[in-house]
């Protein structure tokens, strides 16, 4: 048979007669064929994932971690405020997978340095920071009482990068906890938020949790899928710092899904990646020689094993990352049980049960008691096997409780239905009350609704008032700029400008003064904010009481109403023609033309037009925009 044979091919030998065992057969081959094909299909979208890997390490070679730590560290003592925060931050985070003790010290640093200078992103990373710190070293509830402390005031529109870190090592202790319901709703949120978001690394961040909640449920491929997802955004955001993580992940699936030669295919894909790019650190590094040691027990290479195995748990002891510890002496547990040393192996499950206790690892302790149950029976210790039996049925129920409780939130839902249905009678017998109720209620209701129509009416009729008086401003500053001879670029212009009757002034000082005066307004003297009345006098070489009383008689205005109408008026000159002007921000218009308080330029433009400049600019821009 070829990999053409099909379903119809099949029906037609059923049609002909085939006898049942043909079936069977025929059946198995086309499952068989089937698997080995999409077995093929993931080794090939691995093996692209590798050589984009490889693409990524090439790019980066020279971005050397423990350089990296060097420059950092020299960098921290001449650094000051959120800088010298943002550098501990990142010594903290280089040296997280290193040195835990460092790493804290570092975070602490930061913390008190944010705290002092009220920077919010310093403290929230630095929160985030003391959280993961402790969940790697198994204290899970402490983990998540900072996590909660600071629960309402992160969000992922602020910031979210910290949110989605928060997130999802929030999925990942209740995963380790055994709380999946809770891991599997926090996960599924994250993603909702990355997915309308669009944010790469919140994506990232998404898929890692989720993919660490079902590789807990034991559904490898759907962990698989996640992770090479997540490992899709950490490509993209070429961040090597998780790249061996997820190739550890990668490994450790394929394994679990039957491929152990692809696994040790990626665990040799690490160790190259270690030699070409840096060590990832002991965090890391102890969980790889765990899934290596694991893998190599199951080939029944026992001394390979045995060395990783070593390795690991050497790691973690001397870094006390608590909570690998459980799995890792499940593993050595096994590796007895192999090498037919059942004492050891029942010595080293009881270890690995008392550590899942200090860490609250309730499913570890489960399936541990599971495996002694079986030992015990066997080396004829049937008080061990009750005690174990009463352990493994306790928290089989109580992994459950949140079923039981979403069981009877249902049943108490139905009971306050049925009994809704018997006061269905009582309530018949308010109706006249609640009818009159309902009345008062429209009532109110048509009341607030008229009352809404009023507003609004006014507000319309404020609003063409202002139209109105834009339009007068407008044909004004047109007839201004016509008789000044200027080109008007379009049908719009400014200003109310009220006719002054010049007096004619005999006196050849005031002359003097008033020729200078309009040299200066050419001169555009007016735009200074530091322009007043004595700077003024010294330009013009005059007293500054006999040049206010001249503006007086001669301008029709004090010396603050002369300003300001200089200014308005060249302005709405400058609004009307310059459209990049216009749509500068209002705090610089005000600027160029002297004010430096933008409360003072509305009060001057709103006196001097009758309508804000604001409403003047946005009027202006709408017509020119109609043509």
């Amino acid at each position: 048979m070829t990999s053409k044979f099909n379903i119809l091919e099949f029906s037609k030998i059923d049609n002909d007669g085939l006898n049942r065992s043909s079936k069977i057969f025929v059946i198995v081959f086309i499952t068989i064929h089937a698997s080995v094909f999409s077995q093929k299909q993931r080794i090939d979208s691995i093996t692209g994932y590798f050589t984009r890997i490889e693409k990524l390490v090439s790019e980066t070679k020279n971005q050397n971690k423990y350089k990296e730590i060097n420059t950092l560290t020299a960098m921290k003592d001449n650094a000051f405020g959120k800088e010298k925060a943002d550098i501990l931050l990142q010594l903290c985070h280089l040296y997280k997978y290193r040195n835990i003790e460092i790493s804290n010290n570092y975070n602490q640093e930061a913390l008190a340095v944010s705290e002092q200078l009220n920077y919010q992103h310093g403290i929230y990373k630095a929160k985030y920071n003391m959280a993961y710190l402790m969940f790697v070293q198994g204290n899970f509830n402490r983990s998540m009482e900072v996590i909660n402390g600071l629960q309402k005031v992160i969000n992922y529109s602020r910031y979210p990068q910290t949110y989605a870190e928060f997130e999802n090592l929030k999925a990942d202790i209740y995963t380790e906890r055994g709380e999946y319901d809770k891991a599997l709703e926090t996960g599924l949120k994250l993603l909702d938020i990355a997915e309308t978001t669009k944010n790469k690394f919140i994506l990232s961040k998404a898929h890692a949790a989720l993919s660490h909640y079902y590789l807990r449920l034991e559904n490898y491929q759907k962990a698989l899928e996640h992770c090479l997802k997540g490992l899709d955004y950490i490509i993209e955001q070429k961040d090597t710092h998780y790249i061996f993580q997820k190739v550890d992940e990668i490994a450790r699936m394929c394994a679990k899904l039957g491929n152990k030669e692809a696994a040790l295919k990626a665990y040799d894909f690490y160790l190259k990646l270690e030699k070409n790019l840096y060590s990832p650190g002991s965090y890391i590094q102890s969980v790889v020689y765990m899934n290596m040691a694991d893998i190599y027990l199951s080939t029944g290479e026992y001394e390979r094993s045995k060395n990783y195995l070593e390795q690991a748990i050497t790691m973690v002891n001397a870094n006390n990352y608590r909570f690998r510890l459980p799995r890792a002496l499940m593993i050595q547990a096994e590796l007895f049980l192999k090498t037919k040393d059942t004492i050891s192996a029942i010595l080293t499950y009881e270890k690995s049960v008392d550590a899942a206790e200090n860490i609250n690892a309730f499913d570890v302790i489960k399936s541990n008691s599971l495996v002694l149950m079986d030992l015990y029976d066997k080396v004829g210790e049937p008080d061990k096997v009750i005690e174990n039996k009463t352990m493994y049925d306790a928290i089989r129920d109580s992994l459950f409780n949140n079923e039981k409780e979403q069981r009877i939130v249902i049943l108490e839902a139905r009971r306050k239905i049925k009994e809704a249905g018997l006061k269905q009678q009582a309530l018949e017998l308010e109706n006249m009350s609640q009818r009159a109720e309902l009345t008062a209620i429209i009532t109110a209701l048509v009341l607030i609704l008229v009352f809404g129509l009023f507003v609004v009416i006014v507000y319309v009729k404020f609003k063409e008032k202002n139209k109105v008086i834009y339009r007068r401003t407008i044909e004004n500053l047109e007839a201004q700029l016509r008789t000044e001879n200027k080109k008007i670029p379009t049908k719009l212009a400014e200003i109310k400008n009220d006719d002054k009757t010049v007096t004619t002034i005999d006196d050849n000082i005031k002359e003097i003064i008033l020729k200078r005066l309009k040299k200066l307004e050419e001169e555009l003297f007016f735009i200074e904010s530091d322009c007043n009345l004595h700077q003024l006098s010294e330009k013009l070489k005059t007293n500054p009481k006999y040049l206010s009383q001249v503006i007086n008689i001669e301008k029709g205005s004090n010396f603050n109403n002369y300003i300001n109408e200089l200014r308005i008026n060249h302005l709405l000159t400058k609004l009307l023609q310059d459209e990049e002007f216009r749509n500068r921000k209002l705090s610089y218009i005000a600027a160029s033309v002297g004010y430096n308080n933008l409360n003072t330029f509305n009060s001057a433009f709103k006196k001097r037009q009758g309508i804000l400049p604001s409403f003047f600019i946005k009027q202006l821009n709408e017509e020119t925009q109609k043509g």
